[in-house]
């Protein structure tokens, strides 16, 4: 465990933390992370979802483990949701997002990293749950929430959803993986390039923004989330696995495992900024979830 911190999962925490003293430090802005983010969120990320779902081809992923951990998302999903707004009173766009944030896991941009120096074919391993995150959650996510906080209705919500990159970026992974070694040399070039300064521009940016809200008080929402995210989700995953007998000793196994007990992801911030939903929770459970899976990936981790 001692020395899973020390390396690599600590030296990776570094970065955010670097971020946010810089910017207390008055080094740095806001303003700096919202540019940022613009080459993050059109440039990096989609690079590098379609380099991880590339890497496999659709015939090599299993997709049992991947449906099973979708599965389980969506239980967390309906049940945090339920939660904010009937204990909580969260409006409906908050309630969903907060809902997203409790599974919707910083695994391409901080698990993934951690789990390549213990696993090298851990991409090839995430690759189906890429697929449906990407699909499901993530467009999913942004459709409702357009339908619930936007003015243009159905139409408007499918033509915002038209313009979002990440939309484009699993399909065109699916096309590189069934392409294989017939795909342009070039396209791999850029995308391991540009897709490899997202996870730490992304993780950097993020901790700029989290001092954006005061970190203190974390009250009962912020907990509830994170629990739900770093106890409730493993659990479940580790249920759903036993429950259809895929080998524990499987690389999917630990993968998924791993990023079901990885600290919540920045998108649901990303589209609660662009909507104009509150996010002072979600922000705050993304902290506290980060923090805490310093515990929890350093005990899964061999």
């Amino acid at each position: 465990m001692l020395s899973s911190l020390a390396d690599p999962i600590l030296p990776i925490f570094a970065v955010p933390v670097a971020g946010y003293f810089l910017t207390l430090r008055g080094l740095l802005a806001l303003e700096d992370a919202r540019s940022i983010n613009r080459y993050t969120f059109f440039v990096a990320v989609p690079a590098l979802v379609m380099s991880v779902i590339g890497s496999a081809q659709p015939g090599e992923i299993w997709w049992t483990p991947a449906l099973i951990y979708l599965a389980a998302e969506l239980l967390v999903y309906a049940l945090i949701f339920c939660i904010m707004r009937s204990v909580f009173r969260r409006e409906k766009g908050e309630a969903l997002l907060l809902g997203m944030t409790a599974v919707f896991a910083n695994h391409i941009l901080f698990v993934l990293p951690i789990a390549e120096r213990f696993y090298p074919d851990a991409r090839s391993g995430m690759a189906g749950m890429m697929v449906l995150d990407g699909i499901v959650l993530f467009c999913g996510s942004v459709f409702l929430t357009e339908l619930i906080t936007g003015d243009g209705g159905l139409r408007g919500a499918i033509r915002r959803l038209s313009s979002n990159p990440f939309v484009y970026a699993v399909p065109l992974g699916l096309l590189l993986g069934v392409l294989g070694p017939n795909a342009p040399a070039g396209i791999w070039t850029f995308l391991d390039f540009a897709g490899g300064t997202a996870a730490p521009v992304a993780l950097f940016t993020l901790g700029i923004t989290l001092t954006a809200a005061p970190i203190w008080p974390i009250r009962l929402p912020c907990w509830s989330v994170s629990a739900a995210k770093l106890l409730l989700m493993p659990g479940l995953v580790w249920w759903g696995f036993g429950s259809v007998d895929v080998p524990r000793e499987s690389l999917d196994h630990a993968i998924l495992i791993l990023a079901a007990a990885g600290p919540c992801g920045a998108m649901p911030f990303v589209i609660a900024t662009q909507y104009a939903v509150p996010t002072g929770t979600i922000a705050k459970t993304i902290f506290v979830s980060t923090v805490l899976s310093l515990i929890s990936l350093a005990l899964l981790l061999p």
